[in-house]
C-alpha cells in the first residue's frame, strides 16, 4: 500500500521507493527513455523515484523524467557532479512529510572527454517524518584488478560525503556518511568484476546458469571478506550481468577488449535500527529495452515500513 494522507494529513502505511541506476555512456537513447522510470512495475506509482547517473550527457536530463512522471510528482532534491547525476522525486502528496534536503558531492578521479568519466559519488539526505534517509550513487574505478583501489574510493567517499571537517583536508576520521541515517539507498556502477574467461562466463550466461558466477564476483567477495559496504543488503543477483554490451544489442562484449560479463550495476541499501525500520525488496532486475549503452540500467523496489 503507498503512503497515503489520513483526514489529518499524517502519512500512514508503507513508502514505496523506486531505485534506478544506468550508466548511460554519453547517450540519451533515442527512444523508450520512458522506460527507465515506467516500466511494468513503476505503473503502480511509487512515492519517490530515486534516479542515479554515470556517464550522463552534460545536460540536465531531470526535465525529461519530470515529464515522465507527471504533474503529480515533483523534483525534491539533486545532486551534480559533471557526468554523475542524482535525482530524488516525490508524489506531491508527500511533500510536506519530506524536509531538510541536502546534497554534496565527492570527487576521487575520473578525467574529461567527451563523456567526462568522473569517479566519486554524488549524495541527497533528507529528512521523511522523524527518519533520515541517504540516497548514495557512486562511480568507482574499473578494471578487474582494481578492488582494493574501488574499495578505498568508497571508504573515503563515505567519510567525505556530508562530512564536518575537522582536520586540515576536510575530512574526519570519526565521521561517516552512512552512521546518521536511519536508512541508506547505494546505487551506482560500482565495477565489481566477475572473475574468469570471457568464453566461460558466456556459456554460463548463456545456458541461464548465472547463479554459478556469483561466487566469482568481486562485490560479494569482498563483502564476504568483511572489506566493504559492512551492514548493507543487496536483492538476488538473478538478472543477467550489466556489462559490458554491444551498444544496440544483446551482445557481451565483441571487441578486442573482450571484457568479462560482469554485475558492474548495482543497487545497496543499509538500515541503521531494524526495530524502527524494515525494508522488503519488492523487485530487482535490470531494464534490457534500453541498449544506447554499453551497460544495462538496474532498478530496485523497496518496501519501507516504519514503526515510529
Amino acid at each position: 500500500m503507498p503512503v497515503s494522507e489520513n483526514r489529518e494529513g499524517e502519512a500512514s502505511g508503507a513508502l514505496r521507493i523506486y531505485v534506478v541506476t544506468w550508466n548511460m555512456n554519453g547517450k540519451i537513447p533515442e527512444r523508450n527513455l520512458a522506460n527507465l522510470v515506467d516500466d511494468e512495475s513503476a505503473r503502480r506509482k511509487h512515492d519517490l523515484y530515486v534516479i542515479g547517473l554515470q556517464e550522463a550527457p552534460s545536460f540536465y536530463v531531470e526535465s525529461f523524467f519530470l515529464e515522465i512522471l507527471g504533474e503529480s510528482y515533483c523534483l525534491v532534491a539533486s545532486s551534480v557532479m559533471s557526468s554523475l547525476q542524482l535525482f530524488v522525486f516525490a508524489r506531491t502528496a508527500l511533500l510536506s512529510f519530506l524536509t531538510d534536503p541536502r546534497s554534496d558531492k565527492v570527487s576521487v578521479g575520473g578525467f574529461g572527454g567527451v563523456i567526462g568519466r568522473q569517479k566519486g559519488a554524488v549524495a541527497v539526505s533528507l529528512r521523511y517524518r522523524q527518519l533520515r534517509f541517504l540516497f548514495l550513487s557512486c562511480h568507482l574505478a574499473p578494471h578487474e584488478g582494481n578492488v582494493g583501489a574501488r574499495n578505498a574510493q568508497f571508504a573515503r567517499i563515505t567519510q567525505s560525503v556530508f562530512a564536518r571537517p575537522n582536520t586540515a583536508n576536510g575530512c574526519s576520521c570519526l565521521h561517516t556518511a552512512t552512521a546518521g541515517s536511519d536508512l541508506v539507498i547505494l546505487m551506482g556502477d560500482l565495477n565489481y568484476r566477475v572473475v574468469g574467461h570471457k568464453t566461460s562466463v558466456g556459456i554460463l550466461i548463456k545456458n541461464n546458469l548465472e547463479k554459478l558466477l556469483w561466487p566469482r564476483d568481486q562485490l560479494s567477495r569482498e563483502v564476504a571478506r568483511g572489506n566493504i559496504f559492512n551492514g548493507f543488503v543487496e536483492g538476488p543477483l538473478t538478472f543477467r550481468p550489466t556489462y559490458k554490451y554491444d551498444v544496440g544489442t544483446d551482445n557481451y562484449d565483441t571487441s578486442s577488449k573482450e571484457r568479462v560479463p560482469s554485475w558492474t550495476d548495482r543497487i545497496l541499501f543499509k538500515v541503521r535500527h531494524k526495530s524502527w525500520l524494515s525494508v522488503a525488496v519488492q523487485d530487482y532486475d535490470s531494464i534490457n529495452s534500453l541498449k544506447s549503452s554499453d551497460h544495462r540500467p538496474v532498478k530496485a523496489l523497496l518496501r519501507v515500513n516504519t514503526n515510529l
